[in-house]
């Protein structure tokens, strides 16, 4: 008797294993299609203003100094609208929270086409940065939400691949409509913003055949069936929501700072121009794409503190590789390696703060806040390091970021291993 019960038990980590090998779900499938595209087409689109900044400056006949204003709006619109669609999210579901986000990114791009003049580029640039921003807290959720616990951080790492196929596709296209139009001077440009409002009419097909979070379903029940707007609402993790916005504000300090002034860097102190050509920009996009994949196969069996751990580790070993070499081929490594590495982290960020924060009515807008809150670190690294390199040169101002990777590695020491935890 107690032979035959013992042969059909499964130990804990056996089942957590046959569950992560378990064919896909169609839920599974298509909230990653909402999710990854939707984060795939914003960052075409963010990364678009990036290439098109010298010839913005040409066609509006402005400096570098007034070019960072779009740079700027576009930042403080991705925060805003990141905090301000988690409660979105919360209120009305992920889908149409990121449905929404979608239709207001693609139409302020496509608007973008029409513009002659710097104010209204910078208000509608603001505009359609709201979506962006929201596009990753709607999506993030609803696959944290939605994926079984023994893979969650495969989905969001190939939920968060979005970000290096959006910046090739963005390249790609630059490339296209300038043969084709002989120089995006002469209104190319504008062709690739109608490209960018695209999306909406894509992803409208999609998200009407994706199910919403059946986490959220379950808690809007609950609240109907309560008929309170306190009961059910869950305790707010403040720890949680503390390590997952300092965690989010090390590695966005990181992946800022090291991607803003190294190119920079490279040029004036080792003196190789050609890190400024499309070679250097795809193998960061390369090693980032290698980072996520990675981790999506990795973390659901590792856990996230080690994975973390190591990826931190290599864009520490990326960074040193800068300051102390001249070698062209090791250079371009240590350029893959810091896209493994730097870029590649946030392959699991998604996953990581719906878990560390918790359960609760709120976590969209709790993700949202620590996510985009966390930016504050993108937000400083350019100018700090900046003001340190005018100081004591560039070597000095790119060694402040070793105290961010070790910041980083304190917050993940400190953090709980979240691997296998059950949204609710």
């Amino acid at each position: 008797m107690n032979t035959k019960s013992r042969v059909h038990e499964v130990h804990p980590v056996e089942q957590e294993s046959v569950n992560a090998t378990l064919p896909y779900t169609t839920a599974e499938k298509r909230t990653l299609a909402l999710g990854g595209l939707g984060w795939t087409f914003e960052s075409y689109d963010s990364f678009l203003l990036s290439l098109l900044l010298p010839v913005l400056g040409l066609v509006f006949g402005i400096s570098k100094t007034e070019l960072g204003v779009f740079i700027s709006t576009t930042a403080g619109g991705q925060i805003i609208g990141g905090i301000l669609f988690g409660l979105v999210a919360d209120k009305i579901g992920r889908v149409k929270s990121a449905v929404i986000c979608i239709a207001i990114y693609s139409t302020f791009s496509g608007l973008l086409a029409f513009t002659h003049d710097t104010e209204t580029f910078a208000v509608l640039r603001f505009c359609g940065a709201l979506g962006m921003g929201g596009m990753w807290t709607s999506g993030a959720a609803l696959i944290a939400e939605t994926w079984r616990p023994e893979r969650r951080a495969r989905g969001g790492a190939l939920m968060q691949m979005g970000l290096p196929v959006g910046a090739i596709l963005a390249i790609a296209l630059t490339a296209l409509v300038t043969a084709m139009t002989g120089g995006l001077e002469n209104g190319g440009w504008r062709y690739l913003f109608m490209i960018g409002a695209l999306p909406v009419f894509i992803m409208m097909a999609i998200a009407f055949i994706t199910p919403e979070s059946p986490v959220w379903l379950a808690r809007r029940q609950q609240r109907a069936a309560s008929r309170t707007q306190t009961a059910g609402t869950g305790k707010t993790n403040l720890k949680g929501l503390l390590l997952a916005f300092t965690f989010i504000f090390f590695i966005q300090y990181l992946f800022w700072g090291v991607f803003t002034w190294t190119p920079t860097y490279l040029r004036e102190v080792k003196h190789l121009d050609f890190l400024h050509s499309l070679k250097f920009v795809l193998a960061l996009q390369t090693g980032a794409i290698a980072g996520f994949l990675v981790f999506s196969l990795l973390a659901d069996k590792w856990g996230r503190r080690p994975m973390f751990l190591l990826y931190l580790l290599i864009g520490a070993v990326a960074v040193a590789l800068y300051l102390i070499t001249t070698q062209p081929l090791i250079l371009m490594a240590a350029i893959f390696m810091a896209g493994f590495g730097v870029n590649g982290i946030f392959a699991g960020s998604g996953p990581f703060l719906a878990e560390i924060i918790g359960d609760t009515q709120s976590r969209g807008f709790l993700m949202g806040l620590a996510y985009n809150g966390g930016r504050l670190g993108g937000f400083i690294a350019p100018l700090l390091i900046g003001f340190v390199a005018s100081m004591g040169g560039f070597t000095a101002g790119l060694a402040t970021t070793v105290v961010a990777f070790i910041a980083a590695m304190c917050v993940v020491w400190l953090a709980p291993e979240t691997k296998g935890v059950k949204l609710q």
